[in-house]
Formats: C-alpha cells, structure tokens, sequence
C-alpha cells in the first residue's frame, strides 16, 4: 500500500494525525445508497410495529422513495464528491475531481536555509499557495529562482545562460535538465516573475524542489566540506595539502 496521499488508495499517511492509516471511501453514490439503506430499514422496523391493513400503503412508499431518494440527494451533492475517513482519528478528508480540499496540504519541503532570507520568504509564501493558485506559486518560484542565481554570482540577464555556467561550476546536468523541462530556460520560458499559461501544480512542485536541489549542490554540499577540511583535517596535513597544490 501506498504511504502517499493518493485518490482512491486503501491505506495513506492521513493529513489529520500523520498516520499511516486504513481509509473509508465515500462517493456520491455510496452515500446515496448508505442514506437510502438506513432510510428503508428504519421504515422497516416501524412497519414490523404497526398494524397489517396499512402494510401495502407503506410498501408501495418504500418503493417509491427507493428510487426517489438518491435522485433527490443526488441534486444536492457534486457528482465529482468524494470523503475519505482515517480508521485511526475518525477525521474526513474530502475530495472534489480525485484532489484533496479539506485539510489543505503542504507539500512541498521546507526551504533549504542556506538560500538568502528573501528566497526563503518567497519560497513559503508560494508553498502557502501553491493549492489555491499553482500558477501564482510557479511565478513567485521563478523569481527565486533568479535571486538564488544572484545569490550565487550569476548576473547574466538571460537564465539559461547562468545555468550553463553554474554546471561548469559544478551543479549537477541532471538540474538543468529539470530547468529546461519546466521551461525556466530557453526561447519559450517566461520572465521571472511573470505567470506562464502552462504552469500548474506538477510544475510547481518541480520548482520547488530545483531550488533546494540548486542550494544544496552549490552551497551547502561545498559549506559543509569546507568545515570538514577546517575541523578535522591537522594543520600540518593542511600545510602538506597546499603545498602539494601551489597554493
């Protein structure tokens, strides 16, 4: 089974208690035959109660209501409705075209903290968004893109043209190649900042995870190697290592 918040999935981590729990499944029709079914049952039981003379009056009314009921509840509830139920806290999460509404869900992983403060500000104010308004999140993730491009020296005014140079520099291809699928670079991107058409959320997503990728391959993989050498490698060994390189 799936830990992942999937449509339709027997088993994922619930949004509510962030346990990895068995689902209830509700749709549209199976709510209208759940009403129906305790609706008819509890006419039932009454009739078992009541005189025989009026059992044909309420067995031609139940049969009515059989077909009756779900049409009539039908046009109360979106046909694109769904309810998923968590066996370990008893919370609902609903669903409206296979996509979760309630609770809103962050997806995304939190920024990574080497990336200057207003990166990161603009980073959690896309995630906050990012459900509501994709578009409006893949906008304010291309402008982060460009002042974590400035953050790391690039000033270069056409963006594929700064990533080339941060890949001679030692960010891995594989990033580029991800850059290139969401159009941030090319003839056909958009200008930072500026809404493309196209976007949604998968993209979004993609962004997200290029800028964390971008910070760790080339700021924090190269920090945190700096302090390695600094703090466990002797000074003598240090003295050795550089003059070994000219330096």
């Amino acid at each position: 089974m799936s830990s992942k918040l999937k449509y339709g999935e027997e088993k994922f981590v619930c949004p509510h208690c962030n346990a990895l729990a068995k689902q209830d499944w509700f749709s549209k029709t199976m709510m209208s035959e759940i009403v129906d079914s305790i609706y008819i049952h509890n006419f039932l039981d009454y009739r078992g109660s009541i005189k025989d003379y009026q059992q044909s009056s309420i067995e031609k009314f139940l049969v009515h209501m059989k077909h009756e009921l779900p049409k009539e509840l039908n046009e109360y509830l979106p046909s694109s409705l769904s309810i998923s139920k968590c066996q370990a806290c008893d919370n609902f999460a609903l669903w409206v075209k296979r996509e979760v509404v309630y609770p809103k869900i962050n997806f995304t992983t939190p920024p990574n903290l080497d990336m200057d403060k207003d990166i990161q500000d603009l980073y959690n104010e896309a995630s906050k968004i990012l459900f509501d308004s994709p578009k409006g999140a893949a906008a304010i993730l291309r402008l982060a893109l460009q002042k974590l491009l400035l953050q790391l020296g690039e000033t270069d005014k056409k963006i594929d043209r700064n990533i080339k140079s941060l890949v001679e520099k030692g960010l891995s291809p594989k990033i580029q190649k991800a850059l290139d699928f969401v159009r941030v670079v090319g003839n056909e991107a958009v200008h930072p900042g500026e809404i493309n058409l196209d976007d949604n959320k998968d993209i979004a997503l993609t962004l997200f995870k290029i800028l964390n990728l971008i910070a760790n391959d080339m700021i924090t993989i190269p920090k945190e190697m700096d302090e390695l050498y600094e703090n466990i490698i002797p000074d003598d060994k240090k003295k050795q290592i550089d003059q070994r390189d000219g330096r």
